[in-house]
């Protein structure tokens, strides 16, 4: 009995068609956040709110140092980008770039933890954007620290992609609002899966000894 009773809330759970899952984002502006800046200060890194997947930015010159946390990211396997950009149409003597480290833990000095990669931009190459792609494992916790790190004396734009930072939800009956602002990681995805398996398992069990 009790088997029956779990197996019909799993396959209800599991019932759920894949468009009524939607994606609710949004975008922080460097120059929304309390001083138009975001910090930097190593050792108290501007925190991203969970449900922004997006993230804009600007270093505006040479020591122009960012640091975020992301504190609510789904947990697992995920991909987050950085691109980067001049701001407009830069003259003979542009020269803008910088250095980006991430790690799982905050930061105890400017420059610690693993290097994503350089940016360097000048005359000759600012049309095309440059881009920094960090793959997150399986065991990634959700804590994420970015030390983006502008060094050159020009201007230079960014935009940092996580989608893992979107908020998933089902919608409530009766319309309107959200019935949940939790993302569901594969993990658990899986075990219902798994669930609903052993469950159908047991069943066929009993048919075949009966």
């Amino acid at each position: 009995m009790k088997l029956r009773i779990l197996l019909r809330a799993v396959i209800a759970f599991m019932a759920i068609p894949a468009f009524s899952l939607s994606v609710a984002a949004s975008t922080v502006n460097e120059t929304s956040v309390s001083g138009g800046d975001f910090s930097g200060l190593y050792n108290d890194a501007t925190v991203v709110g969970f449900g922004s997947d997006t993230i804009a930015g600007t270093w505006y010159g040479s020591n122009d140092y960012d640091f975020l946390a992301f504190t609510g990211l789904a947990e697992g396997s995920q991909t987050v980008t950085l691109t980067f950009s001049p701001i407009g149409t830069q003259d003979y003597s542009y020269s803008a770039g910088g250095h980006v480290f991430w790690q799982t833990t905050a930061f105890d000095w400017a420059w610690q933890g693993t290097s994503l990669g350089q940016i360097q931009f000048g005359h000759y190459n600012q049309s095309t954007p440059q881009t920094l792609t960090l793959s997150l494992g399986e065991s990634f916790d959700g804590t994420l620290y970015l030390a983006l790190l502008g060094t050159n004396s020009g201007i230079l734009q960014y935009a940092i992609s996580a989608p893992g930072n979107a908020l998933v939800s089902l919608p409530v009956s009766g319309g309107g609002g959200l019935a949940s602002a939790v993302p569901l990681p594969s993990s658990v995805l899986g075990l219902l899966a798994g669930l609903a398996a052993l469950v159908g398992f047991r069943a066929r069990r009993r048919r075949q000894i009966a």
